[in-house]
C-alpha cells in the first residue's frame, strides 16, 4: 500500500516538474524572440537637417508586421525598404528579415525612438542625439591666422523680410533663397504659412541667378512673396523647408532609369518675427487702406464738354494701390443728380507681381445718360488711405467735373401753328403739364412728295442689289473662310530664334520668339513678349523683358542677343528632357 502512495507521489512530482519545465521553456522562448530584434542607427548624434537610417533586424520570425507609428513623433519618415535573407549558421539555416528606414527629426535635442511592436514582440529603444544644422560657414581652427577660418556650406537656405515692423493688413515681403555649389535633384521647398491662419499670402516672384559670398560663386534660387496679417500683435513667419538629394546623378540601369542617388537633404530655414501694429484709433476700420501709394484715374469715352441729351456717355474709374490687393480695396459710392441717370457695372479687379510687392487693381465702368441739355456737376470723389512710408493719413481724390448737354439726341421742335374754322386767328399746338409746353416732334403735315421720293430710291436700290448679287464673281459671294497661315515647325521657328538673336536684330527676335511660343507651348493666344514669361524659366523670361525694354525704349539701344540665345539654349535642352525626368514641385532648379 505504501508502495503504491509513494509510485503515485513520484507521478504527481514528474508531472508538475514537466508543466514547470514548459513554463520555463515559453519564458525563455518569448525573451529569446524579443531579444533577437535589433534596432541600429546610421550615426549618432545627427544633424537636424540631414536624413540617417534606423535599422530594424529580427533574426527570427516575428509575429506580424511592426507598426512604426511611434517614431512618427519626433521624426519623419522619408523612405523604407524591406529584405528578407537566409543564411547558416554551423549547419542551421537561419532567417533574417531588415526594416531599412529614412529619417529626419523635426527638431534638436535628445529624442527616444521607443519600443516598436512586432506583433507581441517588442523592439528595444533607442537614444538619439539631434544637433543644430551646419551654418552658412562652418568655423574651424586657423592657427596661422588672426581669427578662425571658415568653410562655406555647399548648400543652405536664408531667409530675409523688407521689414520687422508694420500695419496690419499691410504688406510685408518675404524672401527665401536657396544657395549652392553642388547639384541637386528631386527638389521641393514646403508652402510659407504663418502663426496668424487669416493672413493672406501671394508668391509674387521667382527667379534664378548666381551670386558671390566670400569668394566663392553660388547658384541661386528665390521666391518671395506678399503677406498681409489680419490681425496685429506678434507674428511668426514660420521656417520653410527644403527636401532633395544632393549630389545626385541619374541611374543609366536600363532596369531603373528614373531611380536617382545622391544624400538626401532636407533644409530648414530659421523663423522670423515681426511686430504688426493696429490701425489707428482715429481711423475707421472701414477707411483703413495702408499702402505705399494710391492714385485715382479717370477717363471718359466722350467730350464732356459737347454731349447731347439722351445719348450715354462712359466713365471709367480706377483705384490703383501699390502695396494692396485689389480684393482690399473699397467700392465707389456715386451721388444721385437730378437729370442724369447712373448705371455703374460690375468692378473688374486684377492684381499685378513684381518684386516690389503686389499692386492691386479695382476699375468700375459707369454709363451716364442725360436726361434733357443742360449743364451737370459730378461731386468730387475722395478715398482716404494710410501711407505706410509716412505714417500719415492722406486722401486721394478726383475734383469734381462739370458737363455740357448742348442738344438732344432727336430733333425736337414746336408744331406748326394751325388755323381753326371758326376764327381767324392763330394759336400754338400745345399739351400741358402744369403750365410748361411740351414739345411735339415734327408734324405729318408736310407736302407728301417727299414720301413719293424716297419710294423711289428703295425701289432704284432693291433692283440694284438683286442684280449686284446675281452677278457672277461678285465680291459680295460667299467666300470661304479665311485660315491663319499655318505655323511653322518646332525647327523651324527654333531656328528662326537663333537666326535673329544672333545677329542681334531685336525686331525679328522678337516676332520669331513669338512664333515660337505659339508652336512650343500650343498656344495661339500668345501675341505678346510678355505671355511668353507664364510658360517660360526665369532666365529666359528676364532676358526677354530686356529685349521688350529696349524695343519700346525711347532711347537709342543697341541690343545684344548673346545672352538670350544661351538663355534660349537652355531652354530647349530642358524642354526635350522634361518628358523623361519625374517631376518636381521646384521645377526652376535645373540640375547643373
Amino acid at each position: 500500500m505504501n508502495k503504491k502512495i509513494n509510485n503515485t507521489k513520484h507521478t504527481l512530482y514528474r508531472q508538475y516538474f514537466a508543466y514547470c519545465l514548459l513554463i520555463v521553456s515559453a519564458l525563455i522562448s518569448t525573451a529569446v524572440t524579443a531579444a533577437n530584434i535589433t534596432v541600429t542607427t546610421s550615426r549618432n548624434p545627427v544633424s537636424l537637417d540631414d536624413s540617417f537610417h534606423l535599422v530594424y533586424e529580427a533574426n527570427s520570425s516575428v509575429d506580424e508586421d511592426p507598426d512604426f507609428s511611434p517614431i512618427y513623433k519626433n521624426f519623419d519618415i522619408l523612405s523604407s525598404s524591406q529584405s528578407t535573407n537566409m543564411r547558416s549558421v554551423n549547419g542551421s539555416w537561419d532567417l533574417k528579415k531588415t526594416w531599412n528606414l529614412t529619417v529626419i527629426a523635426k527638431d534638436i535635442g535628445q529624442f527616444t525612438v521607443p519600443p516598436i511592436k512586432f506583433g507581441r514582440d517588442l523592439s528595444p529603444a533607442i537614444l538619439i542625439k539631434i544637433v543644430n544644422s551646419t551654418s552658412p560657414s562652418t568655423p574651424l581652427s586657423n592657427k596661422g591666422g588672426k581669427g578662425p577660418a571658415t568653410v562655406p556650406a555647399k548648400i543652405f537656405l536664408e531667409t530675409s523680410v523688407d521689414k520687422t515692423s508694420g500695419w496690419v493688413q499691410a504688406q510685408f515681403v518675404y524672401s527665401v533663397r536657396l544657395l549652392r555649389t553642388v547639384t541637386i535633384a528631386g527638389a521641393s521647398i514646403s508652402e510659407l504659412t504663418t502663426s496668424d491662419p487669416d493672413a493672406i499670402i501671394q508668391q509674387i516672384s521667382e527667379d534664378n541667378y548666381q551670386t558671390t559670398r566670400n569668394g566663392i560663386r553660388y547658384e541661386v534660387f528665390e521666391r518671395r512673396y506678399a503677406i498681409f496679417p489680419q490681425t496685429s500683435g506678434a507674428l511668426k513667419i514660420n521656417p520653410v523647408i527644403f527636401d532633395g538629394r544632393v549630389n545626385a546623378t541619374q541611374s543609366r540601369s536600363i532596369f531603373d532609369q528614373f531611380r536617382m542617388t545622391g544624400q538626401r537633404k532636407r533644409l530648414r530655414s530659421k523663423g522670423i518675427n515681426i511686430t504688426v501694429n493696429p490701425a489707428p484709433d482715429a481711423i475707421n476700420l472701414q477707411d483703413w487702406l495702408p499702402a505705399r501709394e494710391i492714385q485715382l484715374v479717370e477717363e471718359w469715352s466722350d467730350d464732356i464738354q459737347n454731349l447731347k441729351a439722351g445719348e450715354p456717355v462712359t466713365r471709367t474709374i480706377m483705384i490703383a494701390a501699390d502695396g494692396l490687393t485689389g480684393v482690399q480695396l473699397p467700392d465707389l459710392q456715386f451721388d444721385n443728380i437730378d437729370g442724369l441717370k447712373q448705371y455703374p457695372d460690375k468692378a473688374i479687379i486684377e492684381d499685378k507681381q513684381s518684386t516690389t510687392g503686389m499692386t492691386g487693381y479695382r476699375q468700375v465702368k459707369v454709363a451716364l445718360i442725360p436726361a434733357n441739355a443742360g449743364t451737370f456737376t459730378l461731386p468730387e470723389i475722395k478715398l482716404q488711405w494710410w501711407n505706410t512710408q509716412t505714417n500719415k493719413k492722406e486722401i486721394a481724390a478726383l475734383p469734381k467735373t462739370i458737363i455740357n448737354v448742348t442738344g438732344s439726341a432727336a430733333t425736337y421742335i414746336p408744331a406748326p401753328p394751325v388755323q381753326t374754322e371758326n376764327s381767324t386767328t392763330t394759336s400754338k399746338q400745345v399739351d400741358t403739364i402744369g403750365n410748361t409746353p411740351t414739345p411735339k416732334l415734327i408734324s405729318d403735315n408736310n407736302p407728301p412728295y417727299w414720301k413719293w421720293l424716297a419710294l423711289f430710291f428703295a425701289v432704284i436700290w432693291l433692283l440694284t442689289l438683286i442684280l449686284y448679287f446675281r452677278k457672277p464673281g461678285s465680291k459680295n459671294t460667299p467666300k470661304k473662310t479665311e485660315t491663319a497661315p499655318p505655323l511653322p515647325s518646332i525647327k523651324a521657328a527654333i531656328s528662326n530664334v537663333e537666326k535673329f538673336a544672333k545677329k542681334n536684330d531685336a525686331k525679328n527676335t522678337k516676332s520669331a520668339l513669338i512664333e515660337w511660343a505659339m508652336v512650343s507651348y500650343n498656344d495661339k493666344s500668345i501675341t505678346n513678349l510678355s505671355q511668353i514669361g507664364e510658360h517660360c524659366s526665369p532666365q529666359l523670361n528676364q532676358l526677354i523683358r530686356q529685349l521688350n525694354e529696349t524695343l519700346y525704349s525711347t532711347e537709342d539701344k543697341t541690343w545684344d542677343g548673346k545672352a538670350l540665345l544661351s538663355a534660349f539654349k537652355n531652354e530647349q535642352a530642358f524642354n526635350s528632357n522634361k518628358h523623361d525626368k519625374p517631376s518636381s514641385t521646384l521645377k526652376p532648379l535645373y540640375n547643373q
